[in-house]
């Protein structure tokens, strides 16, 4: 059952605008105080934070994969991707784990006789690729750690 209480006009147009910027919303933010501050109360705030770590890490990760994709097919639509992943793979471009990007990127732009905004919509894309990786080991790190949920509780 929805609650009201009150807050202060200003505060919250100028809370709302910021959220908004944010992609959330004053009822996600105000919830997420709530559930945080009782968890304190409780004493039970380092449960909570590993808690929302996760979820932020969860969070990130599906925007970071929406990015890689769309990315993607952007540079495929184009015609330009193929070429491009052909220049970086030939100068060195380690794509197991994106992990020599940095040493690889000026020579893709060096190289690339392409339109320029082309080789940094692919750069882009790795970039944001080697952090959809790291997240997805960050990610099943914790979930192959996570204890059996007893289900028994909450009904």
């Amino acid at each position: 059952m929805p609650r009201s209480f009150y807050v202060d006009v200003e505060v919250y147009s100028e809370f709302k605008s910021f959220l908004a910027q944010l992609g959330r919303s004053v009822s996600e933010e105000v919830n997420e105080f709530m559930v945080r501050r009782l968890a304190e109360l409780k004493g039970e705030a380092e449960k909570y934070r590993e808690s929302l770590d996760y979820e932020v890490l969860k969070r990130r990760f599906a925007k970071v994969v929406d990015e890689v994709e769309k990315l993607s097919k952007k540079l495929k639509r184009l015609g330009y991707y193929e070429d491009l992943k052909t220049l970086a793979f030939d100068l060195g471009l380690d794509f197991s784990d994106l992990n020599n990007l940095r040493e690889i990127t000026p020579k893709i732009l060096a190289k690339w006789d392409g339109p320029s905004e082309y080789a940094h919509l692919f750069i882009s894309l790795a970039e944001t690729a080697k952090e959809k990786r790291e997240l997805e080991k960050k990610l099943k790190e914790i979930r192959l750690s996570l204890k059996p949920v007893d289900s028994s509780i909450g009904g």
